[in-house]
């Protein structure tokens, strides 16, 4: 049995992404090549996502645009961005944070530039960021935080993923329906 509130706990301790990974280096910090449930937050302790581009479109069913904003939990210290399962968290993160790229940012106006579902953590975050002349590796260091739940069953990893999109509604996991 998943005792999901003590998931729920788990999925809330995070560390700050550049304590697993630097960001700008690509240089990881320990071992973390294991199987397991990960979750990314954006630190908003001084409520600075309120000031980033959080509009844009998404194709809907039948080719039908459907617009989406953004505007849940904006008010919290972290928010949800993405909940992902992995055999190997290691090399899942490095999909996502896309770090040879060196940038997703949007090709068409309110639209994310994602290559594959593997970069979708990334072009949402670059997304965020667009028109803003930042560092976006750097940007990633100092606002990303990360938890990472060990786990090596795989239907248990199914159901924790699941659990925690339902709960935390992260921002990037919302994608059409095919």
């Amino acid at each position: 049995m998943i005792d999901f509130d003590e998931i729920l706990k788990q999925a809330q301790e995070t560390k700050p992404i550049s304590e697993y990974i630097d960001c700008k280096t690509g240089e990881y910090k320990g071992d973390i090549s294991f199987a397991g449930v990960y979750i990314f937050w954006f630190g908003n302790s001084d409520k600075k996502i309120k000031e980033l581009e959080r509009n844009l479109k998404i194709k809907a069913p039948k080719g039908k645009e459907q617009n989406l904003t953004w505007n849940w939990n904006l008010d919290n210290e972290k928010i949800c961005l993405y909940v992902g399962k992995s055999t190997n968290i290691k090399k899942r993160l490095g999909q996502h944070l896309c770090l040879k790229i060196d940038s997703l940012a949007p090709i068409e106006p309110n639209k994310l530039n994602k290559r594959t579902t593997g970069c979708q953590f990334r072009a949402g975050f670059d997304y965020l960021y667009q028109g803003k002349n930042v560092d976006i590796f750097e940007r990633m260091n100092k606002r990303i935080h990360l938890a990472i739940l060990p786990d090596e069953d795989f239907i248990r990893r199914f159901y924790i993923e699941d659990f925690l999109i339902g709960k935390l509604l992260p921002w990037f996991n919302l994608d059409s329906e095919r």
